[in-house]
C-alpha cells in the first residue's frame, strides 16, 4: 500500500490537535491513533487549552509534542479558534506543507494523511458521525439553496448519508476539522476565527471564509473515521 503512495513524501506535514483535559478520556486511543500514522515526513503537535500545564506534561510523558494555551475565562470557542491559529503559526513559520487538523476523539484509518494527500486538494476532509443515535450524521454542511442572507447553511439530515457515503469524493460547503488536510497556501490567507455574538463554532466560520475566498472544500467519503464523541451540550462556557 505504501509503494502507492511514494511520490508524495516529499510534503511536510504538521499533525496538529486541540486539546483540553476534559477530552482525557479519548486520550489513549489518540495517542495510538497518531502512532500508528504511516506517513512519515510528519511532526505531531497538541495545543492544549487546559486550566493548568499538567495535561501538556501528561501528553508528553505519553511520547507527543504539546504546548499549554493559558485558559483563563475565556469561552471553548475563543480557545479552539486560539488552538488552531497557534497551529497555524507553527505551519507558516516551519515550511510545513501542509497542517492535518486532527481532533483528539476522531480515530482515522493508519494511511489517512496519504490518501488525502493523494487528491492534491487545498482543503480536503476524511468522513465521521457527530450526534448520537437516531439524531447521528455525516459532519457535512450544505449551502442552502436561493437563501436571501448568503451563506446560510443546514447540517446534512439524519438518515440522508446515502447521499454521500459512496466512497467518493465530494465538494462541500463544510466538512468540520475533525480530519481536515489544509494546505499552507490557505493558511497563509484564513486565520481561524470565532464571534461571541455569533452561534458558530470555529470550523463554521473556516467554511464560510473559505467560500469567500473561492477555496474548495472535498470530503472523501472512502476514508472513514470512528468519532468518539461527547454530548455539546456538557461543555461549560462554550
Amino acid at each position: 500500500m505504501q509503494s502507492e503512495y511514494k511520490s508524495l513524501k516529499k510534503f511536510k506535514v504538521l499533525v496538529g490537535t486541540p486539546h483540553a483535559d476534559v477530552k482525557n478520556y479519548c486520550l489513549p486511543d489518540y495517542i495510538l491513533s497518531v502512532d500508528m500514522l504511516t506517513y512519515k515526513n510528519k511532526k505531531v503537535l497538541v495545543v492544549d487549552n487546559s486550566a493548568t500545564n499538567k495535561n501538556k506534561k501528561l501528553i508528553e510523558q505519553l511520547g507527543v509534542g504539546s504546548v499549554h494555551l493559558k485558559r483563563g475565562n475565556k469561552s471553548t470557542r475563543q480557545l479552539m479558534a486560539e488552538a488552531s491559529n497557534y497551529l497555524r503559526d507553527v505551519v507558516l513559520k516551519n515550511d510545513y506543507d501542509f497542517l492535518l487538523h486532527f481532533e483528539s476523539d476522531i480515530i482515522p484509518p493508519p494511511n489517512v494523511i496519504e490518501r488525502l494527500l493523494s487528491h492534491q486538494k487545498q482543503v480536503v476532509s476524511a468522513a465521521y458521525h457527530i450526534g448520537f443515535g437516531i439524531n447521528s450524521h455525516l459532519m457535512i454542511q450544505e449551502m442552502e439553496k436561493n437563501s436571501i442572507i448568503e451563506p446560510k447553511t443546514s447540517n446534512v439530515a439524519a438518515g440522508a448519508d446515502g447521499k454521500y457515503m459512496d466512497g467518493k469524493l465530494h465538494h462541500v460547503f463544510a466538512a468540520g476539522l475533525g480530519m481536515t488536510l489544509i494546505h499552507r497556501s490557505v493558511l497563509e490567507n484564513i486565520e481561524f476565527r470565532w464571534d461571541a455574538n455569533v452561534d458558530m463554532h470555529p470550523d463554521t466560520f473556516f467554511a464560510v471564509d473559505l467560500h469567500y475566498a473561492g477555496i474548495k472544500q472535498y470530503v472523501d467519503t472512502s476514508i472513514y473515521c470512528h468519532h468518539n464523541n461527547s454530548s455539546w451540550g456538557e461543555v461549560e462556557n462554550k
